[in-house]
């Protein structure tokens, strides 16, 4: 449980040390024109929450189980972003399915949109199976967001433990205890 939160904490400071950018329009005018171009912007940012496609990093893309990994997690964010309980439900296992009913699933999802997804690290867990911590983006009606933070965007880094093997691996649910998030 410590690894987790302390990945957890690493990938997120990581993430927000990358999200880091100069403010156009920062450089003084000596800066612009030894760069070549006084009106020079920096490049724009693709709208929140930014691809649906889930990237793995070189380092979680070279697990044996990476594909299945990969694609197992397409399943469950293509669901949430379709609003599509049945494919959601392929994708986890089936006592987070039985535990997380339907109407609850749709009342917790219904304006969610998820996207600028990516595995950064694949790890055995304890007692078996795998772990995968994650970064993505949602953004949501902030009436929809966790309690905490009601906002419209946040990123968040989430280990999800993984179970099974092949074509069989399904998603577990995570700790809210260990999930982190903060606001776009």
């Amino acid at each position: 449980m410590v690894v987790c939160v302390v990945l957890a904490g690493a990938a997120g400071a990581g993430f927000v040390l990358r999200e880091l950018r100069p403010v156009s329009g920062a450089m003084n005018a000596a800066d612009a024109t030894a760069a070549g171009s006084a009106g020079a912007k920096a490049p724009a940012r693709p709208p929140e929450p930014g691809s649906a496609a889930v990237v793995l990093t070189e380092g979680s893309a070279a697990h044996p189980d990476a594909n299945q990994i990969r694609k197992v997690l397409q399943k469950y964010f293509d669901a949430i972003n379709a609003g599509d309980y049945k494919l959601w439900r392929s994708a986890v296992i089936p006592q987070w399915a039985r535990d997380f009913g339907e109407a609850a699933w749709r009342n917790q999802y219904r304006s969610t949109l998820d996207g600028s997804i990516v595995v950064h690290r694949v790890e055995p867990r304890m007692g078996g199976g795998l772990v995968a911590l994650v970064s993505y983006t949602s953004v949501q009606n902030p009436a929809d967001a966790p309690p905490a933070l009601p906002v419209r965007c946040l990123r968040w880094w989430v280990t999800y433990p993984l179970i099974g093997k092949g074509d069989q691996i399904r998603l577990g649910p995570s700790s809210p205890n260990s999930d982190l998030r903060m606001a776009c």
